[in-house]
C-alpha cells in the first residue's frame, strides 16, 4: 500500500473532515515537536490534496 504524508496539521484534519482516515502518525524528523500525519496514497486522497495545497487559506507566507 502506497501513503502519503502529510506535515501540516490543518490540511490533515481537513482531509479527516472529508472521511479519509489517517494510517499513523510519526514525529517530523525535521522539527521533532510537530507531527506527520500518514494517509492512504488513494486516487481520491490526492485529488483532495492537492485541492487544498492550492487553496491559498492553507498556505503559510
Amino acid at each position: 500500500m502506497k501513503t502519503k504524508a502529510v506535515r501540516s496539521q490543518r490540511i490533515a484534519w481537513l482531509l479527516r473532515k472529508e472521511g479519509f482516515k489517517i494510517l499513523g502518525i510519526t514525529p517530523n524528523r525535521r522539527r521533532p515537536n510537530l507531527d506527520v500525519y500518514i494517509f492512504e496514497a488513494t486516487p481520491e486522497l490526492c485529488a483532495s490534496l492537492d485541492t487544498h495545497i492550492q487553496n491559498k487559506d492553507n498556505r503559510r507566507d
